[in-house]
Order: structure tokens, then C-alpha cells, then sequence
């Protein structure tokens, strides 16, 4: 290992020490659907270019419809310490004046199949659609017709006239994103609902199939990155242990570059190297 590796790594661990540089994401949304009650059959808009949230009037039979909305969020690096997260949704249409619409987090997986519709009344579902009953077209049914998901907002917003709507960064919303980059829920993003109750206040928005790039659903993430790992935690799980040992012996012998365990870059990965590592241990 060189002079100059060594000081570099230095710096750079001392300047992260004092409060590592917060790094910000903005995704699109990978999937959406909506979930249609039946009326009287199930049907999807899986690709269409709109979901909806709400309840419709006595010619959709005063039926409900609620949004499906997914961000991937692989750009984050596992470790890292989210401090804030927003959602922006376009709003195209929508009846009833204003309503409160709500972000709820989902509980189970859900699809998005290739069913279209030039509104929200629906078309036969396609294999792997989410329905009102179904997760995923046809056989994978929903624990509870009408999806699975958090009965308490993670983040609401009243909404009115077309245009962009911004749900705020809120301590819940934080917590879905930090649980999934974390692995300690799975991502299957939020579930939108609006007023249940009154019919002819169903909202239409935008979905990831929109003609308008700029109207499609996004996720705002600011977010710390873990600091860099030592060179000597192989496996960048912040500790030096058995199994960054066992990767070293793994290689021992010759070890052209690049070879992580080669700590003094001489091509060959020996007891000079396992003294570094048993040196950082713990």
C-alpha cells in the first residue's frame, strides 16, 4: 500500500467524520396501476397514462378507485441515513372540488399488466394487472380486497384544480424510504386514496405511461451516504472480522491488480497483508 493511499484515505475519512455530504435523488415512478372496484367484473388500466383516487358518480355505479404508485429507489446506497423525502404527482382532471388525498404505505407486492383504458372505467385485465381483488392478474389475490397498506397516511394533500401537487417531506414518508433502503420492509411503494364517501370526487393524475415527461410521477430523496469503507473490511460491512479473513485466504498467493486484499500492492496477497488486516481487526 503506497504513502499516497494511505494520506487520502485519511483526509477523506476525517473530512466524512465531520458530517458526510448530503446527496439528493429525483426517480420516476417504475410502476402504477389502479385498483377499480368491481362493477360488476374486474378490470385493470395498468398502462394507461392516468390513475385514479376517489369515488365516482351513479354512472360508474358510485364505485371507488385508488392509486398504485412505485419509485425505485437503487440510486441510494445501502447505509445511508434519508432526511428527507418528497412525492409530486399532476393532477389532470378531477371532480368535487377539493379533496384530501393520502399516501398510504403499501403492504404487498403488486403488478402492472398491459390493460389500457381512455378513462377510469377499466378494460379486462391482463396477466399480471393488480385489481380490486387480485395482486396480481389472475391468481394472486390480495390478503383484503381493495390492496393492503397502512391504514394511517404516511403523507396527505389537499388537492383542486389541475396541475402539480407536492406531498411535503413528512416523519412517515422518511420512514417508508429509510425501512426499504434499509431491507426492513420491501418496496411496494404507496397506495392513494381519496374521499371514500361522497361520490363524484375522483381525481384523475398522471401516471409513468403520461405523453408529458414532465407530468409523470416523481420521488425527491435527500439523503446522507454511509461513509466509505476501510480497505480492509473487504466486504464494506463495517467491521473487519471473520469474513473479510476468509475472503483474504480465498486469494492467497499471486493476486495481480486490481485484488482488494493485496493492502501493499505487490502482486501477492500474504502474511504482510494478513497482518494488515488482523491490524484493523474488530
Amino acid at each position: 500500500m503506497t504513502l499516497q493511499r494511505h494520506a487520502f484515505g485519511a483526509i477523506l475519512v476525517a473530512l466524512l467524520s465531520g458530517g458526510a455530504l448530503a446527496d439528493t435523488v429525483t426517480v420516476v415512478s417504475d410502476r402504477d396501476n389502479t385498483l377499480i372496484q368491481p362493477s360488476p367484473v374486474e378490470v385493470s388500466i395498468g398502462a394507461a397514462a392516468n390513475f385514479y383516487v376517489g369515488k365516482t358518480g351513479p354512472n360508474s355505479g358510485n364505485t371507488l378507485r385508488r392509486g398504485l404508485v412505485r419509485f425505485p429507489i437503487s440510486a441510494i446506497p445501502a447505509g445511508s441515513t434519508v432526511t428527507s423525502v418528497e412525492v409530486k404527482l399532476f393532477l389532470s382532471k378531477g371532480n368535487g372540488g377539493a379533496q384530501t388525498i393520502s399516501l398510504k404505505r403499501c403492504l404487498e407486492d403488486w403488478g402492472e399488466g398491459a390493460s389500457i383504458a381512455f378513462g377510469g372505467g377499466g378494460s379486462p385485465p391482463e396477466p399480471g394487472d393488480a385489481t380490486w381483488t387480485q395482486r396480481f392478474w389472475p391468481g394472486s389475490p390480495w390478503s383484503t380486497p381493495g390492496g393492503v397498506f397502512i391504514a394511517t397516511a404516511s403523507a396527505t394533500r389537499s388537492v383542486n384544480l389541475a396541475g402539480f401537487y407536492t406531498f411535503g417531506s413528512s416523519a412517515d414518508l422518511v420512514a417508508d424510504v429509510q425501512g426499504w433502503v434499509n431491507g426492513q420492509t420491501s418496496n411496494f411503494g404507496w397506495v392513494v386514496t381519496g374521499n371514500e364517501v361522497t361520490s363524484n370526487t375522483a381525481k384523475r393524475f398522471e401516471t409513468k405511461e403520461s405523453t408529458i415527461p414532465t407530468w409523470r410521477p416523481t420521488l425527491t430523496v435527500v439523503f446522507t451516504p454511509p461513509p466509505p469503507c476501510i480497505e480492509e473490511d473487504l466486504n464494506c460491512d463495517g467491521v473487519v472480522n471473520g469474513n473479510d479473513l476468509g475472503t483474504l485466504l480465498g486469494v492467497w498467493g499471486a493476486c495481480p491488480a486490481p485484488c482488494a486484499a493485496d493492502f501493499n500492492d505487490d502482486g501477492v496477497v500474504d502474511g504482510n497483508d494478513l497482518g494488515t488486516l488482523l491490524g484493523a481487526w474488530g
